[in-house]
Order: C-alpha cells, then sequence, then structure tokens
C-alpha cells in the first residue's frame, strides 16, 4: 500500500535518532562495532504484505506497549544478525561464530541469547518511548521465537495495518543484513503523534466498535465452595512464601542500619535514597491476569511458568496480588493426584478477583526509592512488593532477597 510522505517525515527522524542510540548500545553489549542505518519506512496490510517480512528464517521479538495499552511491536532480524550478535555477547571465539552465520545454524542457545539481545533493544527503544509518550508509555518484551520461511508470528494479524521501519544492520565484519521494525497502527499513532488511514475494518471499528459477546450465564457455585475461597489469607499474600530457612525475612531487612552505614559511590549502584532507584532492585519479572480469569489460570501460571507473585487487574491496572501460599490454600494438598470432581471445578473456575478482595495493596511507584521500599517491606511484614507505573500499571515486583543483596554490595565498612 502507498505510504503518504508526511507519515514517512514524521517516522524518519524517530528511527535516526532511535538507530544512533541502539548502536552506542549495541556496541557496549557486544565489545564490538555494530551499524544500524535506516533505508525505508512503509505501511503494510495483509498478509500478502506481512508475508514478506519472512522471505528468509528470522528471529522475532513479539513486544507490547502495556503502559497505554496502544499496541504492539515486532522485531523481526534476520536470523545472521542475532547469530551474530548473540555469539559476541556470549564472547564465542569469532571463527565458531562466521561458521554459525554461514550455515545460519540457529540453535536453543541463540535463541536464548536473542531473548537478551531483545531486551537490550527494547530498552534502547523504552527510552525514546516514555519521552514520546509521557502519559504512561511503556514496552514489554512479551516473548521471542524462531520463524522459518513461509511461516508467521501469530501476533501479526491480518487486516491490521502495520508502519514498518526497515534498518541494514553490520555487526563487525560480518555481512549487512535487513532488521525490521514492524509497529501496529495504534502503537504507531500514539508515538509518532500521526494518524495513519487504515483499511476499511479498522475504520469502521474506529467509529462503531463492535458490541461484546454476551457473558456465558455462570454456574452457581455452592455456598461452601465460595466460603473456603474466603479463607484465604487476605491481608498477607505477600507476607508468605515457599521458601524455607534460607529465604530472606523482613525481619532480616529490618536489621538494616542504614542511617549509620557509608556507601560506595563507585559501585555502580543507585543511593538509596535515589528517586527511581527502586527499578535496581526490581528483580522480579511482572506477570497478571485479569480479575474475572479463572482460578485455574492463576494456577498454571505459579505451576507451569513459575510466578511467585500474580498480580490481578482490573482494566490493567493493578488491584492486587496473589502468591503462591494462597494458591496452594486452595489447590489444597492432593492438587493433580486425582480427576477434578465437580467441587473442585467449581472452585478452580471461580473468578481470580475473587481472592484476597479485603486485601490492602502496598505498592511503590517506579519513581519510588530503595529505602522507601525498604520501609515498606519492614512495616507492612511483607516478602514482596510490586512496582507499578503513575496509571497504576504493574511494572515487576521487589522482593525482601532483592534489597538485602543490593545494601550487602552497597554497604561499606
Amino acid at each position: 500500500m502507498d505510504t503518504p510522505e508526511k507519515i514517512v517525515k514524521k517516522t524518519r527522524p524517530f528511527f535516526l535518532n532511535y538507530f544512533s542510540k541502539l548502536a552506542n548500545d549495541l556496541n557496549t553489549l557486544t565489545a564490538a562495532p555494530v551499524v544500524c542505518s535506516l533505508t525505508d519506512v512503509e505501511l503494510m496490510s495483509g498478509l500478502d504484505d506481512l508475508e514478506t517480512l519472512i522471505e528468509k528464517d528470522r528471529s522475532v521479538a513479539f513486544v507490547r506497549e502495556d503502559g497505554l495499552g496502544s499496541g504492539d511491536v515486532h522485531l523481526v532480524f534476520d536470523v545472521a544478525t542475532s547469530i551474530a550478535l548473540t555469539g559476541l555477547m556470549m564472547m564465542m571465539g569469532e571463527a565458531v561464530i562466521q561458521a554459525q552465520v554461514k550455515t545460519r545454524d540457529y540453535n536453543e542457545e541463540f535463541q536464548e541469547g536473542f531473548n537478551e539481545v531483545s531486551n537490550q533493544v527494547v530498552g534502547a527503544m523504552n527510552d525514546l518511548v516514555e519521552k514520546k509518550m509521557p502519559e504512561g508509555g511503556h514496552l514489554f518484551l512479551e516473548k521471542t521465537t524462531h520463524c522459518e520461511f513461509g511461516s508467521m508470528p501469530s501476533t501479526l494479524q491480518d487486516g491490521i495495518t502495520y508502519l514498518v521501519a526497515t534498518a541494514d544492520i553490520q555487526v563487525a565484519s560480518f555481512p549487512v543484513e535487513v532488521c525490521r521494525w514492524v509497529l501496529s497502527r495504534g502503537f504507531a499513532e500514539a508515538l509518532l503523534k500521526i494518524e495513519i488511514d487504515g483499511s476499511p475494518a479498522e475504520s469502521a471499528s474506529r467509529v462503531a466498535p463492535p458490541s461484546p459477546p454476551p457473558s456465558p450465564p455462570q454456574e452457581a457455585v455452592p455456598d461452601d465452595v465460595l466460603a473456603q475461597v474466603a479463607q484465604v489469607v487476605e491481608s498477607e499474600s505477600l507476607a508468605e512464601d515457599e521458601g524455607g530457612s534460607s529465604m530472606a525475612l523482613p525481619e532480616d531487612l529490618a536489621q538494616v542500619d542504614t542511617g549509620s552505614v557509608q556507601f560506595s559511590n563507585t559501585d555502580g549502584l543507585p543511593a538509596p535514597d535515589e528517586p527511581g532507584s527502586v527499578k535496581v532492585v526490581m528483580t522480579e519479572q511482572p506477570f497478571s491476569i485479569k480479575e474475572e480469569e479463572k482460578i485455574l489460570r492463576g494456577i498454571n501460571a505459579m505451576r507451569e511458568e513459575g510466578h511467585k507473585f500474580i498480580g490481578v487487574d482490573r482494566n490493567g491496572k493493578l488491584i492486587r496480588v496473589v502468591s503462591q501460599s494462597d494458591l496452594r490454600q486452595v489447590m489444597g494438598p492432593f492438587f493433580g493426584t486425582k480427576a477434578m470432581g465437580p467441587r473442585d471445578k467449581a472452585l478452580y473456575t471461580l473468578p481470580i478477583g475473587k481472592l484476597n478482595q479485603n486485601q490492602q495493596l502496598v505498592r511503590v511507584g517506579l519513581g519510588g526509592t530503595i529505602n522507601q521500599v525498604a520501609d515498606l517491606l519492614t512495616e507492612f511484614n511483607l516478602r514482596a512488593v510490586p512496582v507499578v507505573s503513575n496509571q497504576g500499571v504493574l511494572r515487576g515486583f521487589v522482593t525482601v532477597h532483592a534489597v538485602l543483596s543490593y545494601f550487602r554490595k552497597k554497604k561499606r565498612a
């Protein structure tokens, strides 16, 4: 489809600035020269257009704009570029990397490495996104995949208009390869402050959004099942965890006397009272589910995906937190050892929002300090505190262990 010149003029300055920053960041990551050169800006819509993105094997990262919910970005890298960046980052021998690039042998190790590279690529973009979208724009790397020729990432949608920025990337002496940034129409409009004409279906949805499908009738839940859910600890869902005697405890943190301690300024860590320093100790990744989703979804996230703390959100904003301890109380000691009966099914299919309804949500903002979060952990006897954006969107969790680790590194005799 044709790309209006006004869209190109708005897009080019952003990506020229971004690619300059990205090249510097990748130079640091790989300890090798990296050159990123913008070559094209175009609009794409429909599978016929989008299929041209995967004319060879590609590494694809799906990135969601989760602050305002404006849309998403796909990073589409040639696997040769992914291999070169990953190999240099992992300090592999140049001869080994050259052989892998030549054969395009993209194994699991390189896929894991591409995830780390993607974090760097997204981080560089986030610095600009948060400036261009001060009302709360933020990018979150959701997943990375490997797409072979002829396959398409399931997250690219037919009928959606995308703004595609194409760049030539050269890593050290490796061949120049084409990589693309594929911005959904909604995110591109919010980021660049432009209006993009969409497909007829998109235009119709903007004027008259479709009515949501009617909710299926809810099955009656026995009163004793509701009572069992109500028995889950409501005020201390972050005060309990699955750790043993080696787990850091809130009382351990209370013994840290930060007022009489000298701190080093040469360790690369921010001072504990520096605004925004809480991000340094935000070591648990954000994970949240909608309040209307089933309790079983939370159980599966804990057992299969390893999440210790799960945010419960309403309209994208955090309203409470459910911990492993909460879910294990609902599961009981025999979960998974026998077939699920009618009573179990009624319990596990209740909305997760039914848990901890009286919970006092203790949280800290992205601009908070390490001292503030340490005070909250000790005052409320918590194992973790959620970190939220100005719009109330979950950004991660700070654990007692992370704060203790920070102070141990920072303390100077």
